[in-house]
């Protein structure tokens, strides 16, 4: 058998070990999540089934403890593997969920990045299996990275939001409640000093930067 062959098969192998594993442990909506985000992470060099990210999504809408188990599920996976496939269409996952998913996404993956949890801090991954799985490795370190820094960047950008709604309100509750009234609202842009401008211009030229460099290979 072909090296190729004998990879994507021993890939298969672990892909239906981890689902029979997920599907005796712990309860049955976790059991159903995890072997969700396993077939939408799967070693075949295919894009994922739309169906299991949508499954995914569902599950999750539950509570906040579904989202944490979902974001550690995805964090062993992507620290176990060795698979440019698995670790590229875990990020793909992580894309969709941190868009369609629920807020407390950003929260939790943001936090738990600091905290040291492998889910976006891929700056080591490495997959030796090929020598096209260089290529693929460098990309997906680059897409990790440009996904960390955007998440990094709409949390901030919240952030600002929260505490300058916060300020507006206290100093200026019926001017507020006016503009309310009248529909009139200022721009994010509006509203910013010329030092906030052009901060946040330049995290916004260097979140371009990181996604221009996400081309594909």
């Amino acid at each position: 058998m072909a090296p190729s062959r004998l990879k994507k098969a021993i890939g298969r192998v672990k892909d239906q070990t981890r689902i029979g594993l997920a599907k005796v442990g712990g309860t049955t909506s976790l059991s159903d999540l995890d072997v969700a985000i396993v077939k939408a992470t799967r070693h075949e060099e295919q894009p994922a089934d739309e169906r299991y990210i949508r499954e995914i999504i569902c599950i999750t809408s539950y509570s906040r403890a579904y989202i944490i188990a979902c974001i550690n599920t995805m964090s062993r996976r992507l620290n176990k593997t060795k698979s440019w496939t698995v670790a590229l269409k875990t990020l793909l996952l992580i894309h969709r969920l941190l868009n369609e998913g629920d807020l407390a996404y950003q929260q939790e993956i943001f936090f738990s990045t600091r905290r040291g949890t492998r889910i976006l801090n891929l700056s080591d991954f490495r997959d030796t299996s090929r020598y096209r799985s260089w290529d693929f490795s460098a990309f997906v370190r680059t897409y990790a990275l440009y996904l960390d820094e955007k998440l990094e960047y709409n949390i901030q950008d919240r952030r600002g939001e929260k505490t300058k709604t916060a300020t507006i309100a206290n100093e200026n509750k019926e001017e507020e409640n006016n503009e309310k009234e009248s529909g009139a609202k200022s721009s994010h842009f509006r509203e910013m000093k010329t030092e906030q401008i052009f901060t946040t211009l330049q995290h916004l030229q260097q979140l371009l930067e990181r996604f221009l460099a996400c081309r594909p290979i």
